[in-house]
């Protein structure tokens, strides 16, 4: 019994200790972001004196960052329920249909995965341009959507094809048509994997810096990337500024991710005891 507890013991403090190392620059930018210069100055790991918030309304306000902020949660929003919508119904044809060319179009998909960002970047200018939609947050979202679909198709196919057969006869028993059983019998069993997907994205897209710096040329529609990229080279000396800065651009994804985490849980945990 004294070695299990020990164990534990042990076993906590190194959990402790990744908790401690993965949170404290987080919390360390939090707390310089509420700093004056001269405090940063004279003491860059202490605590602040006192909680300056002038920093915060400063970013948001004179520098206009919530401007970035709004067009963040636009695109990233659009973009990742566009990709939800559709790679729940493709994960679904492909795990629960049968029909011609079905797993060489799945293989199609996956290869997406396979395609460097970077040598599509130009041709996307092009093809944006031609249909005057460059420059403007519907050419943002639909690449974000084109380039998210091949893992999260993956993602939900494969959680699709562990949900057991006999709940999809019963719901065709009951007279569900094809769209009935994905509307009310896979996709609510589906959520630990859609918050899977849902997760993955959001933190990807949100961080997503070189489709943005592309397609996007009006500062109007710059999202925090971007914003961040354009306030570090004027104000990337000021640390307070830009650790303010920082906060704000990270505080939405530590937001969804605290509200999400159980169904992440649920969705990676649920993968692993069906294998």
């Amino acid at each position: 019994m004294t070695g299990r507890v020990l164990r534990q013991s042990v076993l906590y403090l190194v959990l402790a200790a990744f908790v401690v190392v993965a949170l404290y620059p987080v919390f360390w930018m939090f707390t310089c972001g509420l700093k004056t210069r001269t405090e940063v100055s004279r003491d860059k790991w202490g605590l602040p004196d006192a909680w300056h918030w002038e920093n915060f309304h400063e970013v948001l306000y004179k520098h206009r960052f919530w401007r970035y902020v709004v067009n963040s949660v636009i695109v990233t929003v659009s973009a990742v329920l566009l990709t939800v919508v559709a790679a729940s119904l493709a994960g679904f044809a492909f795990a629960r249909t049968r029909f011609r060319g079905r797993s060489l179009l799945f293989y199609v998909f996956l290869a997406g995965m396979m395609i460097p960002v970077h040598i599509v970047l130009i041709p996307l200018l092009k093809i944006f341009g031609s249909l005057h939609l460059a420059d403007t947050r519907s050419a943002l979202v639909m690449s974000y959507v084109a380039f998210s679909l091949p893992v999260s198709i993956f993602i939900l196919r494969g959680f699709f094809e562990g949900v057991p057969t006999e709940l999809e006869e019963a719901a065709r028993i009951d007279g569900c048509s094809a769209a009935g059983v994905f509307w009310h019998v896979m996709l609510p069993l589906a959520r630990p994997a859609v918050a899977v997907v849902v997760i993955f994205n959001f933190v990807t897209l949100w961080n997503e810096f070189i489709f943005a710096l592309t397609l996007i040329n009006t500062k109007a529609l710059a999202t925090i990337p971007l914003g961040m990229w354009e306030f570090s080279t004027e104000y990337g000396r000021d640390v307070p500024l830009t650790c303010a800065a920082l906060s704000i651009s990270i505080l939405p994804m530590l937001l969804v991710y605290v509200f999400a985490q159980k169904h992440i849980i649920r969705g990676l945990t649920s993968g692993a005891l069906r294998g």
